[in-house]
């Protein structure tokens, strides 16, 4: 599953000694708030400027044990929760949108940001899309888009709601085949680029074994560096840009879709659009929401029951 970050407050003194200890195992920095960087025990750890330590990878707990013994500091439970952003790794990161809007289909977008670009998009307003206005999705993914490598993977209503009702898949299934398949258009241009990635990062909708299950019978499925990330956008930038294309993506989307029944189409699956649903039943029919809206979705049974 999802593996634990560990950070320790070196001082000059005690950064030196890591330093002089794991020498053997550097790497190349790779940007310029980068003091040191090595690979060992299946783990990273990075030494920043600023002194702080970061210890990342599937064996990052005992690598953090380990320094702190040789630093003769007590072990904490020191998470990553509150650094936003601070995984600094080439990699393709890759985010859904849609999954919990009535209206409109799904949209994934799998997104390659190398670590030269990673300031490069920090400057540019990438974080938590959460956390971003509409507005400002619009402003900012076309130039996210200018700059980097990503595949949109979109699926419309019609096929949305064929793939549920008649093959009887869940969300989470659709999902993974939309994000491998985002990933997997991601790694053939990367290919044809000469570029290279050191890890794929998705943010988590599931568990990672239950990840793959839902893939087990599909045949090109990458599972090589793949890592399942929770609450992934809040800690890669990556992630972060895919889910700020992605958003941006489906909010055209949705503003086609308003268009095309002339009046502004709601987003989540709230009241507001319970009374949308209404009024597409009146003005056009039942029928043509099979073509905008995911119709497995309760709301409309609910509608139906009250009209």
């Amino acid at each position: 599953g999802f593996y634990m970050s560990f950070t320790i407050d070196l001082n000059n003194k005690t950064s030196k000694i890591i330093i002089n200890k794991y020498n053997d195992y550097s790497l190349p920095t790779s940007n310029n708030y980068t003091l040191f960087r090595a690979k060992f025990n299946n783990s990273t750890i990075t030494i920043y400027k600023t002194n702080t330590l970061l210890i990342q990878g599937s064996n990052s707990r005992s690598t953090y044990e380990i320094i702190c013994d040789i630093l003769g500091i007590i072990p904490m439970e020191k998470k990553i929760t509150n650094e936003p952003l601070v995984v600094s790794t080439s990699s393709i990161g890759s985010d859904e949108v849609g999954t919990g809007d009535f209206f409109g289909g799904i949209t994934v977008v799998a997104a390659y940001v190398p670590e030269d670009k990673l300031i490069l998009l920090k400057n540019l307003g990438v974080k938590d899309s959460k956390s971003l206005s509409s507005y400002k999705i619009e402003e900012i993914a076309p130039k996210i888009m200018n700059e980097i490598t990503y595949s949109e993977v979109s699926l419309d209503n019609m096929k949305f709601n064929f793939m549920t009702k008649v093959y009887k898949y869940n969300m989470n299934k659709i999902k993974a085949l939309m994000h491998n398949n985002a990933i997997s258009n991601v790694i053939k241009m990367l290919k044809e680029e000469k570029k290279d990635y050191d890890e794929i990062v998705i943010d988590a909708f599931t568990p990672q074994d239950k990840y793959f299950s839902y893939l087990k019978d599909q045949n090109n499925v990458i599972t090589e560096k793949v890592t399942l990330v929770e609450k992934g956008e809040s800690k890669y930038i990556s992630i972060a840009a895919a889910s700020i294309i992605a958003r941006y993506l489906f909010l055209m989307h949705m503003d086609k879709l308003s268009a095309e029944v002339g009046f502004d189409i709601p987003l989540g699956a709230g009241k507001k659009v319970d009374k949308a649903i209404e009024r597409i039943i009146n003005e056009f029919t039942e029928v043509y929401l099979e073509k905008i809206a995911k119709t497995s979705f309760k709301n409309l049974e609910k509608v139906k029951k009250n009209l």
